[in-house]
């Protein structure tokens, strides 16, 4: 999608998404605005639910982390190596948070395993309008370097700020995380995210009424968002069986990463597993995934951080594992992650010229 935004103003990348010729583009990042989120409250945003509404598939797991590195790079984890939220590195036996746990720039740069598209594109400048918090990130280091970083805190503030074009032949990346904070905290049936959505349809409106005619925009998200109650929560670290096997657990408590202690049975946990749980969740390896289609991560870029086995819940629930979960997390109700239609079908909305 961000090479087909390059492409339409003359870039050098594939315009998969045969956008029109723009002399600027814009794609608007809205973060846990799923298609069905949208489609449930389309009374609090008129103006998104009145444009034909197109939907995509994200990347799986249906995570920030992984979905914005395939849209900056154009490319799938198995080879831009982001797998999820949170993984385990074999090398060195630490757990690694691939959205905000980057100790340092240069830790994060150590880490790339391909080049994004801002850097390998030509004769075209980028920029990124969001909040000053990922302005210097890792992430941000890892996902869109070499391009022009504009602050701005506000939502009303980032869409002023994109009319203002720096350049023909620009494209500009405009990243809304407040819908997907509002979620994990109050959930997508919330007053508080309802409310939050309806500002922003606003903050749309008024920008697209504003458009010059030669300026395309996109607006999509990143993945969707379930509400999951307390009652539907697993721990994982209830079970002995579990404990005894597993080093560590990470991933989103959508979709569980398990990596397994030196000399455990992997056969025997995977039974383990399928027994406890059933047709609430689905078991399965990096083969297996390759197979089904979701995600290859038998290759060399993710050998080292790919968990033994995933466990993708199905219906209404998570699982946590305390003996690394942080206390807050448990006290999360908008959950994302695995391959529910709610949590992969994203919107992609054309504005403009497009």
């Amino acid at each position: 999608m961000f090479g087909s935004a390059l492409a339409a103003v003359g870039g050098n990348t594939e315009n998969r998404l045969s956008l029109a010729k723009a002399s600027h583009s814009v794609v608007v990042l809205i973060d846990g605005l799923g298609w069905h989120n949208l489609q449930d409250a389309k009374a609090y945003a008129r103006f998104l639910s009145s444009r034909q509404l197109d939907s995509i598939r994200c990347e799986f797991p249906s995570t920030t982390a992984t979905s914005l590195t395939g849209l900056a790079t154009g490319e799938r984890s198995g080879s831009h190596g982001m797998i999820g939220y949170s993984v385990f590195k074999r090398s060195n036996q630490k757990p690694m948070n691939l959205l905000t746990g980057w100790g340092s720039v240069d830790e994060a740069k150590g880490f790339k395993k391909v080049k994004s598209l801002s850097e390998a594109v030509e004769n075209v400048e980028v920029r990124v309008i969001g909040p000053s918090v990922y302005k210097d990130s890792g992430f941000s280091a890892i996902t869109m370097p070499n391009v022009n970083y504009v602050v701005a805190d506000s939502i009303s503030e980032r869409f002023a700020k994109a009319l203002r074009v720096p350049s023909q032949n620009s494209v500009t990346y405009l990243y809304v995380p407040e819908l997907d904070q509002l979620a994990h905290k109050f959930g997508v049936s919330s007053t508080k995210w309802l409310e939050a959505l309806e500002e922003l349809d606003g903050e749309l409106s008024k920008f697209n009424s504003q458009l010059p005619s030669n300026f395309g925009v996109l607006v999509t998200a990143d993945h969707g968002v379930i509400d999951v109650p307390s009652e539907n929560h697993v721990f994982l670290d209830e079970f002995d069986w579990y404990v005894d096997s597993v080093l560590h657990t990470a991933g989103d408590p959508r979709c569980n990463f398990v990596y397994l202690s030196e000399g455990a049975d992997l056969a025997a946990f995977t039974l383990a597993l399928k027994h406890q749980f059933g047709a609430s969740a689905y078991v399965c390896d990096s083969s297996e995934l390759k197979i089904s289609g979701w995600a290859d991560w038998t290759t060399p870029t993710t050998s080292e951080v790919a968990p033994d086995l995933v466990i993708i819940w199905n219906g209404n629930a998570v699982a946590y594992d305390r003996r690394v979960a942080k206390p807050q997390y448990l006290k999360m109700i908008g959950q994302h992650g695995g391959i529910s239609d709610q949590e992969t079908r994203i919107p992609l909305i054309k504005l403009g010229c497009f």
